[in-house]
């Protein structure tokens, strides 16, 4: 679908706008697919909702003119008691059918949380990490995940309650009509310009609303992410900041409270002038009202009955107003949404053989290169799988170009399926040194089973080196070959199942032991007891009662399990050597271990990396030593390479580095020596 006209204009250019219908319309589908009861209930109650209304105007008119025609009690009884049954029939089927609908809807704007989750899995990553991906995504939450102000309720509800009074609005104007069209047509023409005064209201304060966002942003960060963060405190303090800080934050209340005046004020004159025109307009109809009954025209029960209606204007026309006010931001708030769920994708294992080989891949024969028999040969009609790989795995970076610089929202894995053609590569003129360019032209290959170490200084390019290895960035020119095969020839969830990777971010969640090595619901007992044996940690554990049951952290459990700092790159190193995938990748795991603990983990790692293709990346040389290869990164390109050995008998920048390292450690050590 294509976007609607602008709304204004968009904060990044990820984002999109749609209009009103187009989302109802959204929103609809959406019903109409995942749960059709749903929409059935939303009709019962539009159309109960719209007659109790009247029904309940009517009752009084009812009971008015039996009094006065001198009913006895048993019609008397009969009529209203028909009529007030059929009224609480009305109100018993609208209160079951509102708490069955509003049940059914918390279902799915939950559905709708977990399908924005699961989205932000397959966008590309490198996308993930744009600031306004981020900002998107945070948008799409906060409009789902808001309860009754979320997106949904207000597109839901608010279209709900439109149709449903403006139902009731044509019944009370044909109850009107029966005494004075004239009548119906003023106070028509008077709501429609109370609508378009509240209508501009509402604008008025989505203005405000905009516009103070940024402020609420400045709070936020100053009151939690900083005066209230336990992590900045130490700072405030040494530092003296305290004053500073208030007067920032109180610069922010100053600008919130001056804007909050200024909107107090146009929102009291929409007000007062609303409120004037409601007078007049009820007035109106009840001084009308008054004068038929002393003229004869109509009797005390049509008097309850007219005068109900005249009431039922203001409160509809109010309803709706209000309504049209959810139904907009909701609609927004969708905008966000919609964008974030139309991203780019990386392409799942289960896409690509829901699309290449439909049905079920089991006793689908294959030839001896991996590929289906039939299946086409280009872009479009690659499916190769990784078993198909001898182990240990080649892997070979072949004129490779990668750049952050000038990225569009539709740059990311479908943009990198096009660079073999030259289709969506910059020029390298346009990509200068220090514009974002990593890499140019870069060519490497790290033999089967080789351990390879990779060092250089902070930004010479090793993250990124690595998050193109495991196939989470892809290159936007040249290829990356495992055993000489293009990566891209296999399904992007197999890639994923090649590597065991330990980066410098842990990642601990605070699930059981045992989910959190195995990063799985479910495991193998025995495989996950050998794993955390292997990496040192199976006697701890038993030592201090820990289970595959317990918790990690106190974030669940206040008895869970909290390690040390090494203790931690153990547990790290059980996870990889539980997954026990062909290729170990370090990203310097071990930055804020002292340099003898970095050199006991990485010996474990190099223990268990037997018959594995493994990369280490460290800033301390000297954890480097064991590896069959070291290169030396410098501006995305390798300047050095070679044994420890060849690379200090060569006494070039390598071996400066590892002298000043190196004696900077023995000073250190002799430091601690000397205090002991």
């Amino acid at each position: 679908m294509k976007a609607g006209k602008a709304q204004g204009t968009a904060a990044s250019p990820y984002e999109k706008h749609y209009s009103i219908l187009q989302n109802t319309a959204y929103y609809f589908r959406f019903y109409q697919k995942s749960m059709p009861v749903f929409l059935w209930l939303v009709l019962v109650e539009i159309l109960v909702g719209a007659a109790a209304p009247f029904i309940g105007i009517y009752l009084p008119k009812l009971a008015l003119d039996l009094v006065t025609e001198g009913a006895d009690v048993k019609r008397l009884l009969c009529r209203l008691g028909g009529l007030g049954l059929l009224y609480v029939l009305a109100r018993m089927v609208l209160g079951s059918v509102s708490e069955g609908k509003y049940c059914l809807y918390n279902t799915r704007r939950n559905e709708l949380i977990s399908a924005l989750f699961l989205k932000s899995l397959r966008v590309p990553y490198r996308d993930t990490e744009k600031q306004e991906v981020k900002e998107l995504y945070q948008k799409s939450f906060e409009a789902m995940a808001m309860g009754d102000g979320s997106s949904l309720y207000g597109m839901t509800y608010g279209t709900l309650s439109i149709l449903q009074n403006i139902i009731s609005f044509m019944l009370y104007s044909t109850v009107l009509s029966v005494l004075s069209p004239v009548m119906v047509v003023l106070l028509l023409s008077l709501s429609l310009v109370q609508y378009a005064l509240n209508f501009s209201k509402i604008k008025c304060l989505e203005r405000f609303r905009a516009s103070g966002a940024e402020l609420g942003r400045r709070r936020r960060y100053l009151s939690n992410r900083v005066m209230g963060s336990v992590k900045a405190a130490k700072e405030i303090r040494l530092f003296g900041m305290k004053e500073w800080l208030g007067k920032l934050l109180d610069g922010v209340f100053a600008e919130m409270k001056k804007q909050e005046k200024t909107k107090r004020r146009s929102e009291n004159v929409y007000v007062q002038v609303s409120g004037a025109l409601t007078v007049l307009r009820d007035a109106g109809a009840y001084a009308w009202l008054i004068y038929q009954v002393f003229q004869g025209t109509i009797g005390a029960g049509d008097f309850v009955l007219y005068f109900g209606a005249v009431t039922g204007f203001s409160s509809f026309v109010e309803s709706i107003i209000q309504s049209v006010g959810m139904v907009r931001q909701g609609s927004n708030g969708l905008n966000f949404y919609r964008a974030y769920m139309e991203l780019p994708e990386e392409f799942s294992e289960e896409e690509i053989l829901e699309k290449e080989v439909p049905g079920s891949m089991s006793g689908i024969e294959r030839t001896e290169e991996g590929s289906v028999p039939g299946s086409a040969s280009g872009e479009e009609g690659r499916c190769r799988h990784v078993e198909e790989l001898c182990h240990p795995i080649e892997i070979t970076f072949q004129d490779v170009s990668f750049s952050y610089a000038d990225l569009n929202p539709h740059d990311g894995y479908f943009a990198a399926h096009s660079a073999e053609s030259g289709s969506g590569v910059r020029d390298d003129a346009d990509n200068p040194a220090g514009s974002g360019q990593i890499f140019r032209h870069f060519n490497l290959t790290i033999r089967g089973g080789e351990k390879v170490a990779l060092v250089g200084v902070n930004g010479a390019g090793k993250t990124t080196f690595v998050k193109l290895l495991c196939g989470i960035y892809e290159p936007q020119e040249g290829q990356i070959l495992l055993n000489g095969i293009d990566r891209r020839e296999f399904p992007r969830g197999e890639v994923y199942r090649l590597f065991s990777a330990v980066f410098q971010e842990k990642f601990l969640p605070p699930f059981k032991v045992g989910e959190s090595v195995s990063m799985q619901k479910e495991w193998e007992q025995d495989r996950l007891w050998k794993a955390l044996e292997n990496a040192g940690l199976k006697n701890l554990f038993q030592e201090r009662d820990i289970t595959l049951d317990s918790y990690y952290g106190k974030y669940i459990d206040e008895q869970g399990v909290e390690l040390s700092g090494g203790q931690e790159q153990r547990f790290l190193l059980a996870r990889a050597l539980y997954k026990d995938a062909p290729v170990l990748v370090l990203d310097e795991p071990t930055a804020a271990l002292d340099p003898i603990a970095e050199s006991e983990i990485y010996d474990s790692y190099l223990k268990f990396s037997e018959n594995k293709t493994a990369v280490f990346i460290s800033h301390r040389l000297a954890s480097t030593r064991f590896s069959d290869r070291i290169l030396l990164l410098d501006g995305g390109e390798i300047v050095e390479e070679g044994t420890h050995q060849e690379l200090m008998d060569r006494g070039q920048r390598y071996a400066e580095m590892f002298q000043v390292q190196s004696s900077y450690y023995a000073k250190a050590a002799k430091e601690k020596e000397a205090f002991s």
